[in-house]
């Protein structure tokens, strides 16, 4: 049972983690060949409500699953109970911190980068803003997706070295 539930661990994260390359080095710049915006603004929209819903799966799942391995054997009673007298509690602390941050960061960039695309998309083709000002909000979700994604990977790395257990349970020193 363990070793299926960290399977599903694992699956589970490449699909937050795998989904968000493929958007920022190839999905959003594919978008950037769409000249007409209505166009443009409908397929991010469907992407992005699809990367969603994957992406709310995954952290469900995730969540449950690293529950489950935290309090079954895979993580030993004498670390469980003294976490921070191991390399363990270290890591595990501090890949609990990213991922909320992680989790804070892609609710920012829904509510705050997501919507502000879509009022400025509405209002260039309204021809009440500049051009210009749809392509730095743009490049700024751009930016912060890149953060996004950095978080992503160091809670991914986190992990691993987690399940490393010549390295993770030993005694801090």
């Amino acid at each position: 049972m363990n070793t299926t539930i960290l399977a599903l661990h694992v699956l589970l994260a490449v699909m937050l983690v795998g989904p968000q390359f493929l958007l920022f080095f190839a999905v959003i710049p594919a978008t950037w060949l769409i000249p007409d915006e209505q166009l443009r603004r409908d397929v991010t929209r469907v992407v992005t409500s699809r990367f969603g819903m994957m992406s709310a799966i995954s952290i469900v799942g995730l969540v449950i699953t690293g529950l489950y391995m935290l309090n079954s054997s895979l993580v030993g009673t004498d670390v469980r109970d003294h976490m921070m007298e191991y390399r363990f509690g270290a890591v595990f602390g501090l890949k609990m911190l990213t991922f909320i941050i992680l989790l804070v960061a892609i609710g920012v960039h829904g509510a705050v980068f997501g919507r502000r695309i879509r009022a400025t998309s509405e209002a260039v083709e309204r021809g009440e803003v500049d051009p210009g000002e749809l392509e730095r909000a743009r490049r700024n979700s751009l930016m912060f997706s890149m953060i996004i994604l950095l978080l992503s990977v160091a809670v991914l790395f986190m992990g691993v070295t987690l399940g490393n257990h010549d390295y993770s349970m030993q005694p801090m020193q």
